[in-house]
């Protein structure tokens, strides 16, 4: 008779307990996807750039747009979390793009010979 009892005793301390403990508050106001908020840094900083690279009339055409992101390379010697590279392309041709760091919240345009090479 005493099993009976605990059991259930067991399981609700438990349930409580992940309901208390186990949610994660340190991405509470933050975009879920690291590589959307290395998207959110670039929007926010860098329209000028955006509007400077996209010479098209936006408003009316019908080009394609791409925003690609990725990391410069794996994790591994050095921690890359944080970094990220953003591309703009218009119809399949790269018009700008960006060294972003998250942490810092700041986005460096690159340089166009970097850009063709992929560095």
């Amino acid at each position: 008779m005493k099993s009976k009892i605990t059991i259930p005793i067991v399981f609700s301390a438990l349930f409580l307990s992940v309901l208390a403990f186990g949610i994660d508050r340190s991405t509470e106001g933050h975009v879920e996807s690291p590589h959307a908020d290395a998207l959110e840094v670039v929007f926010s900083t860098q329209m000028k750039q955006i509007a400077a690279a996209d010479k098209e009339k936006w408003w009316h055409d019908t080009k394609e747009r791409q925003w690609l992101v990725k990391r410069p390379f794996a994790p591994g010697v050095f921690d890359t979390t944080n970094t990220f590279i953003v591309t703009y392309k218009i119809d399949g041709t790269e018009v700008a793009s960006w060294d972003v760091d998250t942490r810092k919240k700041t986005a460096t345009l690159r340089k166009a010979d970097n850009r063709r090479k992929g560095k």
